[in-house]
């Protein structure tokens, strides 16, 4: 089928003109000096035409002209004879009889705008379509993109305004308040897209443009597997479009939908995949606005992208007195509705919301008005996800519920600590044994503090019988009681379990369940409480910072080893002189916290069996805040110390809990470490898919995320490199082969003319067409002139159809001889049958002067009341006469052509170069 063709018919604006001597601030004002001269229409009048370029081939000199009314306006000259609005689109061709020079201006009222407010205004146009069946022209001004009407001519259903630019619409995908997506090709580069076409009403507001515009710009910044990408931004035919990477997996909201509800897995893991890339748009300086499972959109492959950044920014409006707001009521943030206030806490909500409608199938708000005061009241309920009466892991219950905080201070503190819950809970799902050992040690725990108050009750009740002196030594007994009730570096006292009990349930938290901001918080409440004795503060101290360094917390964690290391609790009944040395050495070489700026394998922890704990927090140190190599040797260290040693406190092994997820890393980053500078783009090119999976992968991230973009940052820089030198090696053997079929070229185009024979191009055509040249350029020239031989042709073709049907009366010229009066009656390329005064004369067709037949052509066109059988015609009368080597008349028919046909301008200036 035929593709569609647009063509607009312009409104006419009448410009008073004037010559002056200066500036005068009117609608247009020219900036330069300049000539312009043209032979079409009258004395003092000029037309301005929207969306078609018309050529003024007499024009001297290029200009620039600016819109005299609001400084936004951004209208310019930039070409011969174009005025261009950047907004629009398209360009103003301007004719006029006068040559002008010195100062000029326009004065047009047609076009002012408001000096204050921008507005993207023009005359309303027409556009038509033309009908790919029976090639009429069709008024589709007042018809949506993509409309499927009947033909008023042949009566048959086809598809208007498909195409917008160089994307050609193939089919609707998707519908919202404010636009519609279609999936479309990209004629410039050959691929699928998706083209989401905004309302008119959102395209005619310059600022709201410009806004978006450089919305859009940073946007299309984020490159993250995670992130749906843009690829460009448009203005056509009066709708603002934007160009972006097609997905076809569908949306989350579409899987709810059909599914009723995610599982629980695949939920988390899709909420993780979409923070990863809320985080990536963040560190651009983006929030997002408006996360909802309709903007969450899968691959075939299911990953999960985030889509429409910026949108909900580009449609804000600020504070409505109509009571309504621009937001997606079931996952707008509560402060966005109460106070008008968000940031990218708000996101996390949204997608907490999100997670929720995901995981029971119903969003977490039930709520049918955009009314402010109704969402108000709606938004101030908390929601946790247990009220859904659906059961999940606890895992997954604490990490929604966290992320749909009513205040935004109790969410996630950052998107790395939103990843890293989400994770965990995905990894934890159907694994209850956690819970169960946890509750299984927390029973005991409470068995052994109520029989120590049991004991310390007896004493108690002894002491009150036996006087001061026995409570002496009831103390001293004490001190051995706890000594022996350690459990792992804790001092259990009686009266103090509760302590116990949280310190034990939070270090249960960090090594069991990696929940570190949890058990962070836990640990410094003990610290604050003033009732932890030593060595418990000092290792409250100790895991408070390994949290905090494993959530990115620098100061913190410098803050708690700082205390550590001037209160190692010397002295006390508790703490041994290695114990305390170990506190006052680990804690010096923290309190700075330069990511272990010492070497950590030359370090001297220390005799204290709990000592090899600082191999595994300088590790951590390392991993996630000064140097990941070192860290990653520290850590191994500290898992073999942990396998081969036999004198370690039955505690400390604990601590290997937290392994799994760098071990899982560790596994991940040991194919990085075999990559060597690639010696071909494809090396750099694999490196690079390897670095990005890689990355994609991590369960810890730390400042491997950083390493790992530093080196594909250097293999970027060596595939830019290798391409570089391959297309310098390209170009050199392009140049090469250029200049040996230019040659090749030079003697085929000399040769043409003989091989013609008169006006029979058969053998010149056919020699072309079986002729291949490598070289673009050179491949494009053969093409150039197989269109001349070609149309040349069609032109002797459509002559004899004229000649059969009407015949031609006329002056005959021919090559040698008197010309000849007469009436043409029968033509082909072999003869012309001329009736004459005296008779029938039959004469070769090639012994007539070319002039004749382009003559009786111009008759014949001249006739036709078909726009596009005129502009044919005219085409092959140019092309014949270039052919028959009447180049005034080509050009002079060419001129007037290009002026008025766009399709045949670009061929002509095909040939021409």
């Amino acid at each position: 089928m035929a593709s569609e063709r647009m063509e607009s018919v312009p409104p006419r604006w009448t410009l008073k003109f004037s010559v002056t001597g200066g500036g005068v601030e009117s609608c247009c004002m020219a900036e330069s000096h300049a000539a312009m001269t043209s032979e079409v229409l009258d004395c003092m009048a000029a037309s301005l035409t929207l969306g078609i370029s018309l050529a003024i081939p007499k024009t001297s000199e290029i200009f620039p002209l600016r819109a005299g009314h609001g400084a936004n306006s951004g209208v310019s000259f930039l070409g011969v004879g174009r005025l261009c609005h950047p907004a629009w689109g398209g360009f103003f061709s301007i004719r006029t009889n006068k040559e002008i020079r010195n100062s000029w201006h326009f004065e047009c009222d047609a076009i002012e705008t408001c000096p204050k407010t921008p507005v993207i205004s023009a005359p309303e146009q027409t556009y038509l379509s033309t009908c790919p069946v029976c090639q009429n022209q069709i008024d589709v001004t007042a018809l949506e993109p993509f409309t499927k009407l009947k033909c008023p001519f042949c009566g048959q259903m086809v598809r208007v305004r498909r195409k917008f630019d160089h994307f050609i619409i193939q089919r609707q995908i998707g519908e919202g308040g404010m636009s519609r997506v279609f999936e479309a090709e990209d004629e410039t580069l050959g691929r699928r897209v998706a083209l989401k076409i905004l309302n008119p009403q959102y395209g005619r507001d310059a600022a709201r443009v410009e806004q978006f515009r450089q919305e859009a710009l940073i946007t299309a910044n984020v490159n993250h597997p995670n992130v749906i990408k843009l690829y460009s931004v448009g203005y056509d035919q009066g709708y603002f479009y934007i160009a972006m990477e097609l997905v076809t997996g569908g949306s989350l909201e579409q899987r709810i939908r059909k599914e009723g509800s995610i599982k629980e897995e695949e939920s988390l893991r899709i909420g993780r995949e979409v923070a990863e890339g809320l985080r990536a748009a963040q560190q651009q300086g983006l929030i997002h606005r408006d996360v909802k499972p309709a903007n969450i959109l899968f691959t075939e492959t299911g990953t999960a992208k985030v889509v429409d950044f910026g949108l909900a920014l580009f449609v804000e409006r600020g504070p409505d007195a109509s009571g309504e707001i621009w937001a997606t009521p079931y996952y707008v943030a509560p402060e966005k509705v109460i106070e008008n206030r968000e940031d990218y806490r708000s996101d996390i909500f949204s997608l907490g919301a999100s997670l929720y409608h995901a995981l029971t199938g119903r969003p977490p708000h039930k709520v049918d008005s955009n009314d402010i005061a109704e969402l108000r009241r709606v938004k101030c309920r908390r929601v946790v996800l247990e009220d859904s009466g659906v059961r999940f892991a606890p895992r997954t219950a604490h990490v929604v519920n966290r992320m749909l905080a009513f205040r935004p201070q109790e969410r996630c503190a950052n998107y790395d600590e939103t990843v890293e819950e989400l994770r965990l809970a995905e990894g934890l799902v159907g694994q209850s044994g956690y819970r169960l050992r946890f509750a299984t040690r927390r029973a005991r725990w409470l068995a052994v503090a109520a029989a120590v108050l049991a004991l310390a009750f007896g004493i108690g009740w002894f002491a009150r019988s036996t006087g001061e002196r026995t409570a002496v030594a009831i103390t001293d007994s004490g001190d051995d009681i706890e000594r022996d009730l350690t459990g792992g570096g804790v001092t259990l006292q009686a009266g103090r379990k509760t302590l116990a009990e949280r310190f034990l349930q939070a270090r249960e938290m960090m090594v069991r369940e990696l929940r570190f901001a949890e058990a962070g918080h836990q640990f410094e409440q003990i610290i604050k409480s003033g009732e932890a004795r030593q060595p418990t503060l000092n290792w409250a101290r100790y895991n408070a910072a390994l949290c905090a360094i494993v959530l990115g917390k620098r100061e913190e964690a410098a803050r708690h080893m700082a205390d550590m290391a001037g209160d190692t609790g010397e002295g006390g009944s508790l703490v041994t002189a290695e114990l305390a040395a170990f506190f006052k050495t680990l804690g010096g070489r923290l309190a700075g916290l330069n990511g272990g700026a010492e070497d950590s394998g030359s370090a001297d922890y220390g005799t204290a069996p709990e000592a090899v704990l600082g191999r595994l927090i300088e590790g951590l140190a390392g991993w996630h805040l000064g140097d990941p190599q070192t860290g990653m040797e520290d850590l191994r260290r500290f898992s073999t110390i942990l396998k081969e040693s036999l004198t370690l406190p039955e505690w400390v092994p604990l601590y290997a809990g937290l392994l799994k997820p760098y071990e899982h890393d560790m596994r991940l980053l040991a194919s990085v470490d075999k990559l060597k500078e690639p010696a071909s783009e494809d090396e750099a090119k694999e490196a690079l898919d390897l670095l990005r999976e890689t990355r994609a992968k991590l369960q810890t991230r730390g400042r491997w995320d950083e390493v790992l973009e530093e080196r594909a940052k250097e293999f970027r820089q060596d595939l830019a490199r290798l391409r570089m030198e391959r297309q310098r090696r390209e170009m050199a053997e392009a140049a090469v082969l250029r200049q040996k079929e230019l040659a090749q070229l030079a003697e085929i185009t000399a040769a043409l003319p003989s091989l013609s024979q008169g006006y029979d191009f058969e053998r010149v055509t056919s020699l072309l067409k079986d002729i291949q040249f490598q070289s673009p350029e050179v491949q494009a020239a053969l093409e150039g002139k197989l269109y001349l031989y070609e149309q040349a042709r069609a032109f002797l073709e459509q002559w004899f159809a004229d000649v059969a049907e009407k015949g031609w009366q006329g002056r005959f010229q021919r090559l040698s001889g008197a010309p000849l009066e007469g009436r043409v009656t029968e033509a082909s390329l072999r003869q012309v049958t001329i009736s004459l005064e005296r008779g029938v004369v039959t004469l070769p067709l090639d012994t007539l002067s070319p002039e004749t037949l382009l003559d009786s052509a111009q008759s014949f066109a001249a006739q036709v009341t078909d726009s596009t059988d005129y502009y044919t015609r005219q085409e092959r009368i140019a092309v014949f006469a270039r052919v028959a080597g009447l180049h005034s008349l080509s050009a002079t028919v060419a001129a007037q052509l290009m002026e008025e046909h766009r399709g045949f301008r670009q061929r002509w200036m095909k040939v021409a170069q």
